[in-house]
């Protein structure tokens, strides 16, 4: 679990923006696995002191500087364990206490949940330990991390679940291909442009999310739905279901009397659906966006 280049761009650009640290929390131990002089690269080009970085060598060791590099009055850490030293030991897939609520500035997860069985209850500590004005962020596997932890994780989830139902606003989602020099894309709230954002890719896909707490709530009092299926159920409710529409003229007569070449059709058909539906190259989706 740590910080790479991608996380400390991310939090650079969420502090230009306005981001204020003040009391952090870190999910896990974090490691910040980015080069010293790298970082003292990118604190001056943002206007901020790089003195806890100068003369650390080769290795960055844990991310508790660069939040202090950033602003933050505290770091704290919580863990399931206290092998690494963190400040609070809690296992997520239990409820946190309740005198924990409502108390950092920011949460940050940089690779934890996934890895947690009870999805639900960890996703609801951590938002719980967000005070209201607060943000939470989290570095989360999209595509292809089958075998990682537990999970991989679609963006319709974090979209549905940081609402105002619970408390919580998205500020920006950002997904990217690892590695060091990867493109950024702004994800699109599939609720907004009413269809599902899927995706297929040859290549890892990493969501860094920021979200901000506006209020506190009761979290999940109501579980979060599939955008598409609840928009569905409102807009058929006492309506005839429409059967489906059978396929045109050509396609039959292709398919009766030319079997190859329905074939190819539709295997062309389906290469085209891919490239314009479910690559990075959905501008509908996936909007580039520059790295800071």
């Amino acid at each position: 679990m740590g910080l790479d280049i991608n996380a400390v761009q991310f939090l650079l650009r969420a502090r230009k923006n306005g981001l204020r640290l003040g009391k952090v929390l870190t999910v896990g131990r974090l490691y910040l696995d980015v080069f010293p002089a790298t970082v003292c690269q990118l604190l001056q080009q943002h206007g901020l002191s790089d003195e806890l970085f100068r003369n650390k060598g080769e290795v960055s060791g844990y991310a508790d500087d660069f939040f202090r590099a950033l602003g933050a009055s505290s770091v704290h850490s919580l863990d399931a364990s206290n092998y690494e030293n963190a400040s609070l030991v809690h296992d997520l897939n239990q409820p946190i206490p309740a005198e924990w609520r409502d108390t950092y500035d920011v949460v940050y997860d940089g690779g934890t949940l996934e890895h947690v069985f009870n999805f639900p209850v960890a996703l609801r500590n951590c938002m719980e330990l967000v005070r209201p004005g607060g943000h939470l962020f989290l570095h989360a596997p999209g595509n292809n991390w089958m075998g990682h932890g537990f999970y991989q994780f679609s963006p319709e989830l974090f979209f549905q679940a940081f609402s105002a139902e619970n408390g919580y606003g998205m500020v920006e989602m950002i997904a990217y291909p690892v590695g060091p020099h990867a493109r950024w894309y702004r994800v699109s709230n599939p609720q907004e442009i009413r269809s599902r954002v899927e995706l297929i890719s040859y290549s890892l896909i990493c969501l860094l999310v920021q979200t901000q707490k506006k209020e506190s709530v009761q979290i999940f009092r109501q579980m979060p739905m599939q955008s598409d299926y609840s928009v569905m159920w409102q807009e058929a409710s006492g309506k005839p279901v429409v059967p489906v529409q059978p396929p045109g003229f050509f396609v039959r007569l292709s398919s009766r009397r030319l079997p190859a070449l329905a074939r190819l059709i539709k295997a062309v058909g389906s290469a085209l659906k891919f490239y314009r539906s479910h690559s990075l190259r959905n501008r509908r989706f996936f909007t580039p966006v520059k790295r800071d």
